[in-house]
């Protein structure tokens, strides 16, 4: 365990003995300039952090729940990118019931909102099509913005090539693509740098541009 220590503790005299030298060979403006640039370049970075939390609860990467006694199907497909998801169809026994495609929030499994499709297959008499986003469950990857987008489309693709199910009856739950029947978005928002805004009104959050945000999500352009 001393090794660790030794090597952390030189990287701070390091640390210092540059920020000393850049200071004395480039004033104090320079230094602070590069201070606040490697603070937001951090920032930056640390926004998937505050955005997405497919591990909680702790086990959500390693377990997902399954519907009992209730036919479905555990589904693996690839997207544009080539990362493999996770779905889980639930389908009723009506004929032609339309297809709900569920998108869920940003934590927790598919296995979580197996529950809530239950209600939906029960009082709609509809399938419904869990997708696990990247980075989520059982699907490889890692979350970012383009990333789900890619992994709304690949659904969506899946459900469209089914023989089995009406292309003329798709729902989307959650999210906001094209080419479906309908659209049913809840506990929605504008935009990650209007939630931004109003979530650190104390800062002057919305005097940045949209480049610094990580992920936008731009809903109200949509």
């Amino acid at each position: 365990m001393e090794k660790p220590w030794r090597l952390w503790g030189a990287v701070e005299r390091f640390s210092l003995l540059a920020l000393i030298l850049t200071f004395h060979l480039y004033g104090g403006f320079f230094l602070l300039a590069l201070i606040l640039a490697s603070v937001a370049g951090i920032l930056y970075k640390f926004q998937d952090v505050l955005l997405y939390f497919p591990d909680q609860p702790s086990s959500s990467r390693l377990y997902v729940p399954m519907p009992t006694g209730i036919p479905h199907e555990n589904v693996y497909i690839r997207t544009k990118d080539g990362v493999k998801l996770n779905l889980i169809l639930l389908s009723p026994t009506s004929s032609s019931p339309p297809t709900i495609l569920y998108f869920h929030g940003n934590a927790g499994n598919i296995g979580h909102r197996v529950p809530n499709a239950l209600l939906m297959l029960v009082n709609l008499k509809a399938n419904v099509v869990l997708v696990d986003y990247r980075g989520y469950g059982k699907s490889e990857g890692e979350p970012s913005e383009d990333g789900l987008y890619l992994d709304a489309e690949a659904t969506l693709d899946y459900v469209m090539t089914r023989p089995d199910l009406d292309k003329t009856k798709v729902v989307l739950f959650g999210l906001n693509p094209h080419r479906v029947a309908a659209i049913v978005v809840e506990n929605t928002f504008l935009s990650i740098p209007h939630m931004a805004a109003t979530l650190f009104s104390f800062l002057p959050m919305r005097l940045l541009p949209l480049w610094c945000y990580r992920n936008q999500f731009l809903s109200y352009r949509r």
